[in-house]
């Protein structure tokens, strides 16, 4: 089977076709030649002269679509489809089939299934318009081309107002879990970043997970958690505390507004985690703006709540760097954390942990024998340092989350 092909077009001062071209090679569409202008056009996205240019480029190369770095009106994608001959995609419903064809769980088919609705919403229309000029066609009616267009809309809404519905009642669900593994459960991280910086990778490095990491953008529609157990730190004494770790869906330039709810558990998981890591590919040509996307989005996502923990900020695929690049890179960003996932990620253990031993209150507690449970759940829980059973009872020296140290406290020594 052949190789579906595009020409790619991008308007405007802010164009992004690179890109462009691997979101729709996700999809399996080639790139058969690339078209660009510095300004927009309000009627046609292209202006007119660079239309015919366009409709040239799509005949000489077989193309059988059009794909625009924008996303397109109504309008203006009947005006280009009108001039190149061929049927036009904008960015906004590029993006939503790549995460059609990438959503697993239910939730995440829900969240596409809305953006899609929404973005068809206004670009409805009706099986034949001429129909709509029959039937009477006075001030007060309306012929049938023109009732189907409006049963369309309101089924499209109706079926939107379902999904708003059940999403809301998931946002909840999420709500309620979080709130028990935050007063419960162990230090939580979150692994947030551009597309396709490697945050599978580092998920599976650091849990032994094996989640899909294709070298394709939008790989991760959903966010998954797992838990990395603890263990002895580098030295004779301690243990290091079990954390869990959540893989969260990419960031994106120009994000389109119909997919808000899919980062939705996104950004909750980044706002809420005791830390976040902010992961980068280090090979990408444009690395300091994917950070800036990334950092832009999460400054606003964290305005009116009590905003992200520590935040580690991790440059990953130095192995596709050159050791000149990687100089510069570390000259640059001093604070990060560099490594390879796919070859060891203990820096970024490390790092996390030190984090993580930031944010908590160290305490010495004396546990009775009676109260085995309370002791039994320090493990995984608390960073041990030291020890001692007793035939009274368990002393121990721990670090606690200050969330969880007041339930300690009637143990405090």
């Amino acid at each position: 089977m052949s190789e579906e092909r595009a020409v790619l077009v991008g308007a405007g001062e802010r164009r992004h076709v690179a890109e462009l071209g691997r979101l729709a090679s996700t999809l399996g569409i080639g790139v058969a030649g690339v078209l660009e202008q510095v300004r927009r056009d309000g009627t046609g996205y292209l202006g007119r002269g660079k239309r015919e240019e366009l409709r040239e480029l799509v005949e000489e190369t077989g193309a059988r679509f059009v794909v625009a770095d924008d996303e397109l009106t109504a309008s203006q994608a009947r005006v280009l489809e009108k001039a190149c001959g061929v049927s036009v995609v904008d960015r906004t419903e590029l993006i939503i089939r790549i995460f059609e064809a990438h959503a697993r769980d239910a939730a995440s088919r829900l969240e596409v299934e809305l953006a899609d609705l929404e973005y068809r919403l206004p670009r409805v229309k009706g099986k034949n318009p001429e129909l709509s000029r029959l039937g009477g066609g006075g001030v007060t009616t309306r012929g049938p081309g023109e009732q189907q267009l409006e049963y369309d809309r309101r089924v499209i809404r109706e079926r939107i107002a379902t999904i708003n519905r059940k999403l809301e009642e998931e946002k909840a669900g999420r709500a309620v879990r979080g709130t028990r593994l935050r007063e419960d459960g162990p230090p939580t991280v979150a692994l947030v970043g551009y597309t396709n910086a490697g945050k599978t990778t580092i998920l599976n490095a650091l849990s032994g997970a094996s989640r899909s990491t294709k070298d394709r953008l939008f790989e991760t529609l959903e966010t998954t958690t797992r838990r990395v157990e603890g263990g002895r730190k580098n030295g004779p004494d301690g243990m290091w505390p079990d954390f869990v770790v959540t893989d969260t869906v990419g960031f994106i330039r120009k994000l389109p507004t119909q997919l808000v709810y899919s980062f939705a558990s996104t950004l909750e998981v980044a706002r809420d985690a005791d830390v976040t890591v902010v992961c980068a590919d280090a090979s990408s040509e444009e690395l300091e703006e994917e950070i800036q996307t990334v950092t832009r989005t999460l400054s606003e996502a964290v305005e009116n709540g009590a905003g992200p923990g520590s935040i580690i900020m991790c440059l990953n695929k130095m192995d596709l760097v050159s050791a000149e690049r990687a100089a510069e890179l570390r000259r640059d960003h001093p604070q990060a954390v560099t490594i390879s996932a796919t070859l060891d990620c203990e820096a970024l253990v490390e790092e996390i942990y030190h984090a993580i031993a930031s944010r908590r209150e160290r305490m010495r507690v004396f546990i009775p024998h009676a109260d085995y449970a309370a002791a039994s759940r320090l493990y995984g829980l608390a960073e041990i340092h030291a020890q001692e059973n007793t035939d009274s009872g368990l002393w121990m020296d721990v670090s606690l989350p200050r969330s969880a140290s007041g339930k300690y406290a009637p143990y405090r020594v």
